[in-house]
């Protein structure tokens, strides 16, 4: 029988709250169960709006892949519900799988964040970020 993922939270934020500082570090990642939140860096010279994530969508899974700081901070632009997992369940999984995939997320996460950094540097905005949905056996141990 399968287990399912502790869950160590559910949080409703409401419009306008920060849920995740560019720059801090990362002890969660968050599964958005209803709402968006947009994502963006604050250049120093300007606030850039990297994406949006919506329903099924996570963030903050990065800097548990490469124990790096956040990358872009995150806002609810509505009222909205994520099940916020903690860092230690996320290594756990990820320490199950094999050698491999985890050097590939490594190297995916890497260009990420240069490509995210680009995206800032050069002023590019409002771009909808592909939403990958988990599925309840995504969540569970099996």
């Amino acid at each position: 029988m399968r287990k399912q993922v502790p869950l160590v939270s559910r949080r409703l934020y409401d419009t306008n709250d920060l849920i995740v500082q560019e720059g801090e570090a990362g002890n969660s990642f968050y599964l958005i169960e209803s709402g968006t939140v947009e994502v963006f860096k604050n250049t120093g010279r300007a606030e850039i709006i990297i994406g949006y994530i919506k329903k099924n969508g996570i963030f903050g899974e990065m800097a548990l892949v490469d124990g790096d700081r956040r990358s872009a901070s995150v806002r609810a632009i509505e009222p909205t519900v994520c099940r916020v997992f903690p860092r230690d369940y996320f290594q756990y999984r990820l320490g199950r799988s094999d050698k491999l995939i985890r050097a590939l997320m490594r190297i995916f996460t890497a260009h990420i964040r240069s490509l995210t950094q680009l995206q800032a540097e050069v002023g590019v905005s409002d771009i909808q970020r592909p939403t990958v949905k988990l599925g309840k056996d995504d969540l569970t141990e099996g």
